[in-house]
């Protein structure tokens, strides 16, 4: 056997043992393809239906953030019938005492006597 046959064989046989060698990689590939596909297929089996409920309730909380909404426009429409009440409130009660007192005495004048005519009045009932 000469040297150039030897080294046919020698390379034959590393090429040989190299396609074995692919082939064992390509076959581990493929089953982790399958591996991977099946896990895919089984993570969207479990996530397709969470999603659709998420898509649902994402719903739901826009309803729900409408009406809130709606509820804080009604809320500040109450504080400013609020604030105008108290300031008219405020007003009333600004008016001075001498005023009221005076504006009294005048309706008594007009209407039955002078006060001291109606809190004499009022003593004799009690008697």
């Amino acid at each position: 056997m000469s040297s150039s046959d030897l080294a046919a064989v020698v390379v034959t046989v590393c090429v040989v043992v190299a396609l074995v060698a692919l082939i064992a990689v390509l076959t581990q590939a493929f089953a982790l393809m399958r591996e991977f596909r099946r896990k895919l297929e089984d993570f969207d089996a479990k996530v397709g239906p969470a999603l659709g409920q998420l898509a649902d309730t994402a719903e739901m909380a826009q309803t729900e953030i409408g009406r809130l909404r709606d509820l804080l426009n009604i809320a500040q429409k109450v504080a400013g019938l609020a604030e105008s009440a108290v300031a008219g409130a405020a007003r009333i009660a600004g008016v001075p005492v001498d005023k009221v007192r005076a504006a009294a005495e005048a309706l008594r004048g007009k209407f039955g006597g002078t006060e001291s005519e109606t809190s004499a009045g009022s003593e004799e009932a009690g008697r």
